[in-house]
């Protein structure tokens, strides 16, 4: 494959799961790499953003397992994340969770709720302002 006027590598992150590390959400990979990692299942609407340099994509990276690491017990019927922007909104355009979006960049984070919620859930933006609320409604 040829590759004009683009870096032969760059820097990938994805939206975190309550489980995630940095290296799980944070990876470098060339173009043959990245469409193996489309291929292999990662879901386009899990990239929050793909960079040149590896500095703003940790930083970005960080910023949003900073934002998981609100604790909450295993059994809980809620699930709050903090969004990991000061200008952000929160849109669904999936039954699989909630977007939070930077309105600057507009970077997005999908939030999915535990998978033994099934489809009984919603979502709303935090009391404080700085996130969302899921919910296990029944």
């Amino acid at each position: 494959m040829q590759i004009h006027g683009l870096p032969e590598t760059f820097w990938v992150v994805v939206s975190p799961s309550p489980v995630s590390g940095l290296g799980d959400i944070c990876f470098q990979c060339d173009f043959e790499e990245f469409a193996l990692q489309i291929r292999g299942g990662l879901d386009e609407r899990r990239i929050v953003g793909i960079f040149a340099e590896e500095k703003p994509a940790s930083e970005l990276a960080r910023s949003l397992l900073e934002s998981q690491q609100n604790p909450h017990a295993a059994g809980s019927d809620t699930r709050t994340h903090k969004s990991p922007w000061l200008n952000w909104y929160g849109t669904q355009e999936t039954t699989q969770g909630v977007f939070i979006c930077d309105k600057a960049t507009e970077a997005k984070m999908l939030i999915e709720p535990p998978k033994r919620w099934g489809r009984n859930w919603a979502w709303n933006i935090s009391e404080d302002g700085t996130g969302i609320v899921l919910r296990r409604t029944s």
